[in-house]
């Protein structure tokens, strides 16, 4: 069960997100179960601002672009044994904002460590693939 303590920087969820969370499906689908790490809390309006997704693969678009290439980054599965079947990768190249309601509907799988949390943060403080408008609405700055 997902609580709101346990809404916090660096926590592992799996939710069921939808095109209205701003997720965009080739397949006709409207809705996927998706793990993400929250970067961003907004206690008072109940969303998580700043949310990057973990995928089994890299971004497509890390395929076709160095840009968003610099953007992925791997989650060892041997750190978090209980929570990943495999390495995955976190897509720092796209921020979401995902309400506690849909988390809170959920699963909490953990925090992740504090060297990939830096790792996250650092990607994200200077990447070029988020505006800076961006990174100020998800409150994204060097630490």
């Amino acid at each position: 069960m997902v609580t709101e303590d346990r809404i916090v920087v660096g926590g592992l969820f799996r939710t069921v997100l939808t095109v209205n969370d701003g997720l965009k499906f080739k397949d006709g689908r409207t809705s996927k179960p998706k793990r993400l790490v929250i970067v961003g809390i907004d206690k008072t309006n109940k969303t998580c601002y700043g949310t990057v997704l973990v995928n089994t693969e890299m971004s497509p678009m890390a395929k076709v672009s160095p840009l968003f290439f610099a953007t992925q980054y791997c989650l060892k599965q041997e750190y978090y044994p209980e929570y990943l079947d495999y390495d995955s990768y976190v897509d720092c190249g796209v921020l979401f904002a995902i309400s506690f309601d849909t988390l809170k509907s959920g699963e909490y799988f953990g925090t992740l460590n504090s060297d990939d949390i830096e790792a996250i943060f650092d990607i994200l403080e200077t990447t070029k693939a988020i505006s800076t408008k961006d990174k100020k609405r998800f409150n994204i700055r060097r630490r």
